[in-house]
């Protein structure tokens, strides 16, 4: 699975730094879910799908 994180993250102009304290994690681990290091919670998923205004579905794409 590839995430499209980072591309929500450009689509609404939303800075890292900005999200990652939206969802109370650090910088570092939005970047490796961003660079798929490793995946957020469900629980952040969700959290994170709603801060980007979409659903967990969008974030993700089967290659």
């Amino acid at each position: 699975m590839e995430n499209k994180i980072n591309e929500y993250l450009e689509i609404r102009g939303f800075k890292k730094k900005w999200v990652a304290d939206q969802l109370g994690v650090s910088q570092v681990v939005l970047s490796r879910w961003i660079n798929g290091h490793s995946n957020p919670s469900l629980e952040n998923a969700f959290r994170l799908a709603e801060l980007l205004g979409c659903k967990v579905d969008d974030l993700y794409e089967r290659k």
